[in-house]
């Protein structure tokens, strides 16, 4: 082959690369986000199979986990993002929370092996991670447009999604067989390296922040009359609101009916949940055209109405077989509340 020719397609062959990648910064940050997000997933699935399997926990205590793991962000998000405006060190921020979740995730498995594991230690593990995470992710919005020029946020938000979209495919997979392998707090050790992953990258970059603002009384305040006093703004949180709250309750229990009356294994679990994610992967494929073509709010609407149809259609099929437990009835009231 004439060298020219090998000179020529050099350029080619690195012009596949995204740009956004070529910067070291963007880089480290979102192979670090990349590994994260898989081992969110992997704890997803673990941390309640932990529950079900290894301490035998009834519906209500799964509703408590599950309840534990998402009152941080009702209670600390707006007065997270309030105090991290004023105090700033986004990044330094975020490097304590993924380094204190990697060491809150490891006392489950060492509880366990030491047979002192209980389901009052999950909830307060759950309950800590969730508030790392609210600082965490309210830090990681302004630390992405730090780390990235003005006209590459498209490019590089569609890598981050990418990596969350395929973690939300392949994570509950992985996590699933880890659990049949390893057990509930066994696979959780995943997580923790995963964190300990992220730490690592975001320990290794150096990204130019944004001035802190002056503290001032009122911000709290001020944010919450915005957000009430938005017609389109108040609306769509009241809608998403009562899509998640109904959306908990079902996963809650699906876990604990899945296993227990089902009989499904973890691995199959895994897989099952795994697959229905690529529902999600082609759902963000098709947003872009049908919101062009029906208008954003009308396909909103339109998705809210379908969402719960899921869950209908896991009862109507779970009642003609002819199953039936104590939770089953839970997510019957949940869809006809829905």
């Amino acid at each position: 082959m004439n060298p020219l020719e090998l000179t020529d397609a050099a350029p080619v062959r690195r012009s596949r690369i995204p740009v956004a990648l070529r910067e070291r910064d963007f880089r480290r940050f979102w192979f670090g986000e990349t590994v994260s997000l898989f081992g969110d997933q992997i704890t997803l699935i673990a941390l309640p199979l932990t529950g079900v399997l290894a301490l035998h926990a009834s519906a209500a205590q799964m509703g408590y986990l599950v309840a534990a793991g998402i009152a941080p962000a009702l209670i600390f998000s707006l007065h997270a993002g309030a105090w991290l405006d004023r105090r700033g060190r986004r990044r330094q921020t975020m490097l304590v929370t993924v380094l204190g979740r990697a060491a809150l995730i490891v006392t489950i498995p060492i509880a366990y092996w030491l047979d002192v594991l209980t389901l009052a230690q999950l909830y307060v593990v759950a309950f800590l991670i969730g508030t790392l995470s609210v600082l965490f992710f309210v830090a990681y919005t302004t630390l992405f447009v730090s780390l990235v020029p003005r006209e590459r946020y498209l490019e590089a938000n569609a890598l981050l999604n990418g990596s969350r979209a395929f973690s939300y495919v392949g994570g509950p997979s992985v996590g699933g067989l880890l659990v049949q392998a390893l057990s509930g707090p066994g696979a959780l050790i995943a997580d923790a390296v995963s964190f300990l992953a992220s730490g690592f990258t975001l320990g290794s970059i150096k990204p130019v922040e944004p001035p802190t603002e002056e503290a001032e009384r009122g911000h709290v305040k001020a944010g919450l009359r915005y957000l009430w006093r938005s017609p389109v703004i108040r609306a769509s949180l009241l809608a998403t609101a009562t899509i998640n709250f109904f959306n908990f309750v079902f996963w809650a229990l699906f876990i604990l009916y899945a296993t227990r009356t089902l009989g499904v294994r973890p691995g199959v679990l895994g897989v099952v949940l795994g697959a229905g994610a690529i529902g999600g992967l082609i759902g963000s494929i098709l947003t872009g055209k049908i919101s062009r073509r029906l208008g954003v709010g009308p396909t909103f609407v339109f998705s809210c109405i379908l969402f719960p149809r899921r869950s209908c259609s896991f009862r109507s099929r779970t009642a003609r077989t002819g199953s039936c437990s104590r939770c089953s009835s839970r997510p019957s009231s949940y869809r006809a509340s829905a």
